[in-house]
Order: C-alpha cells, then sequence, then structure tokens
C-alpha cells in the first residue's frame, strides 16, 4: 500500500481566508512563523498543532505527536507561555517558540475546545459550530488521520480565564486590543489548526461579539517578521448572517431585494424563484434567508419549511417527473456557497438534471461498522 502523502505547505507571498466560526489546516515547516493579528481585538483563536514527519506527512498513530497544555504548563513552569516560552508536545519535544506577543499576554491553557456537548449545556437546541468540529473537519480535509473522539486541548489565544481566590475560574472579557499579535515559530514541521471561536453565549469573545467587526489576519512566513497574509474572519453570532461572506452572496443580495428574481415564495425564513440558467422550464430554487454554505451551517428551523415549499411549486406546475437537489462542496457539485434546494422538472431523457449512479459492492462489515458508528452519533 502506498504511504501516506506529503502536505504541501504555505509557501511566502501566499494567502488565504479561514471563514468565520470555521476553523483551517495550515501545514508549516521548520523554521516558519506564524503570525496572529487580532485586528478586532476581542477574537478568541483556538491554536492546534500536530508533528510531521521529516517527509512532511502524518506521523503513525502509534507516533502521534501534538501540542498539549499539561506538557506545555509543565514545561514552562507557568499557566500561560510567555515570550521566549515554548508550545511542548505530549512527548515534551517543544514544537513552538512564542517569538513576539504584544497583548498583554493573558491567554488560556486550562479550558477544553467548545464543542456539541457544551453548547448543549449552555442550552442550544440543534447545531452549534465548535473549535471540536472545526479541528476535526479541518483535519480531515488535510488529510491527516487522528480520532475524532480525541481533541487535544488547545491554546485559546486571547481567551481571558481569570483563576480567582480558592482557585474558582470564570469567562471574562479579553483584555486584548485591536491590532494586538503573536507570532509563534514552528520548531519542528507540523501541521497548525486555528479555529476561529464561535462561542457566542458567554463573554469569550467579549460583549459585542455579535455586532459587525473587522477580521483577524494571520500571517506566515519562514522568517517571523517577513509574514505573509492568510485571513481569520471574526465571528458572528449563530443566530446572524456571517455579514463578511453574505456580502459577496448572489442569493444574499437576491434576498434583500438588491438583485430582482422571478419570485414563486417568500416568508421570513425562506425564499423561493426561478432559476435563470435552468436545466429545464421550471427549474426553481428553494433557499433559506440565514446565510451558511453547507446543510450543517443552517439552524432546524431554517430547514423546516423547505419540502413542503418544494412540494407547493412541484404540484403547482403539474410536473410528473421531477428532481429534489442540494449539493454541498465542490466536489458535490456546489457552485453557490449558500445553501439552496433545487426543484428540476424531467420532461424527457435530454432535458432536466442527468445523473451517473455507479453503485458499488457492498462490503458488509464496513457497512455495519459505518452504521454502528453514525447511530452512536444520531
Amino acid at each position: 500500500m502506498p504511504g501516506p502523502k506529503p502536505l504541501a505547505t504555505l509557501q511566502a507571498g501566499t494567502s488565504g481566508v479561514i471563514e468565520a466560526r470555521k476553523g483551517k489546516a495550515i501545514p508549516m515547516k521548520k523554521g516558519q512563523s506564524l503570525k496572529l493579528i487580532n485586528t478586532h481585538g476581542k477574537q478568541v483563536i483556538d491554536f492546534f498543532a500536530f508533528a510531521l514527519d521529516s517527509d512532511l506527512t502524518p506521523l503513525p498513530a502509534s507516533a502521534f505527536d501534538f501540542v498539549s497544555m499539561e506538557h506545555t504548563r509543565s514545561g514552562n513552569l507557568r499557566l500561560t507561555p510567555k515570550t521566549g516560552g515554548k508550545l511542548f508536545s505530549n512527548r515534551r519535544k517543544p514544537i513552538f517558540t512564542i517569538v513576539e506577543d504584544t497583548s498583554p499576554g493573558v491567554h488560556d491553557t486550562l479550558v477544553a475546545a467548545c464543542d456539541a456537548q457544551r453548547y448543549r449545556q449552555l442550552g442550544v437546541q440543534g447545531y452549534h459550530a465548535s473549535c471540536a468540529d472545526n479541528l476535526h473537519i479541518a483535519l480531515e480535509d488535510a488529510g491527516y488521520p487522528f480520532p475524532r473522539d480525541l481533541t487535544p486541548a488547545p491554546l485559546n489565544l486571547w481567551m481571558n480565564v481569570p483563576v480567582q481566590d480558592g482557585g474558582a475560574l470564570a469567562f471574562v472579557e479579553p483584555v486584548s486590543q485591536e491590532g494586538d499579535y503573536v507570532i509563534l515559530k514552528a520548531e519542528e514541521h507540523c501541521l497548525v489548526v486555528c479555529s476561529a471561536c464561535p462561542q457566542d453565549i458567554t463573554l469569550v469573545n467579549g460583549k459585542g461579539c455579535e455586532k459587525p467587526s473587522s477580521d483577524l489576519s494571520a500571517l506566515m512566513d519562514s522568517s517571523p517578521y517577513r509574514p505573509t497574509s492568510l485571513r481569520v474572519w471574526r465571528h458572528r453570532t449563530k443566530d446572524t448572517a456571517i455579514k463578511t461572506m453574505a456580502a459577496a452572496c448572489i442569493f444574499c443580495k437576491i434576498v434583500k431585494g438588491e438583485i430582482p428574481s422571478f419570485k414563486l415564495f417568500e416568508n421570513d425564513r425562506l425564499l423561493a424563484f426561478l432559476d435563470i440558467q435552468p436545466l429545464s422550464l421550471g427549474h426553481a430554487l428553494v433557499v433559506p434567508k440565514h446565510h451558511g454554505a453547507k446543510l450543517t451551517d443552517i439552524p432546524d428551523e431554517s430547514l423546516t419549511e423547505i419540502l413542503p415549499v418544494a412540494k407547493k411549486i412541484a404540484k403547482a406546475m403539474d410536473v410528473e417527473n421531477y428532481n429534489i437537489l442540494q449539493n454541498n462542496g465542490r466536489l458535490a457539485h456546489q457552485v453557490v456557497d449558500h445553501v439552496h434546494f433545487h426543484m428540476i422538472p424531467k420532461p424527457n431523457q435530454t432535458e432536466g438534471l442527468g445523473i451517473q449512479w455507479p453503485a458499488q459492492e457492498t462490503d458488509m462489515d464496513k457497512l455495519k461498522a459505518l452504521f454502528n458508528e453514525v447511530k452512536a452519533k444520531m
């Protein structure tokens, strides 16, 4: 069997974007530096890092080597590392050095990454983005095999969790200011994951986390003082559109009436209109007004009426054969990064949706294992 593929590191002069409330994997070579600039002032970043082999491939499971807050505290003999301090791995190896920190140096190493159970405890119903999910999605997208049920404690940059008298902890607003930054130099080849923390229930991201704000910038280069840009967007509250993303979204503009449409149905949660580049006459789109790129980004309450409205459109058009289609991601043929459902009439063999269905033979053992895994998470 072929071995794992080397991960392609970012090169000097390149730039990218980490979307609001999401995470991004950043492969780095030894000697490169990552600069995180808090341009808003209060946004927390969950920082994870995993050592790579000398050929930039993931280490085998028996040799996993990742930044560990327990070992970082003992290695520095401090609750929080300061400038010149190291981020140590679970094998006590220095993975990063903090080269510079212009903030007051208040970060957190005690609190676990937010996850689904944490938001349930806070009273959230339905799905809420989390740093744990962001980590594992980013790792999977990067091709880094890591146990889904294991989430290392992150370095919570700019998170303010003071230890009070008697050892009690509290979540209070970050003391970092607009423009503060941290530069971290890689001491080993590694894969970094940064998550723009989506916490909007507590004060973790400050009192104004639901209001429009500027972005964070993450900058990277082989020299800590000549970085190039990778941008990290400031998050919004879970109940509002991510304005930085929605501003350029064609469907959001249609929802707002900035672009005219052949409107078939509208209420406070969704809009249905005719597609102007149809696969067949009557091709219609049903779009939730809540901006989200994928189905898992949309609150359940914004999805409850989608299929009833698609059904109404199909009945109104008196179509006998039709497809209801919803795509997620480029490989799945999604073009517009705003969730939308197609109702596509199929009047004949040539018009409408064409589908290839390359069915595979089933490995019943693998199918049973998948069933048990998914069933346990439902």
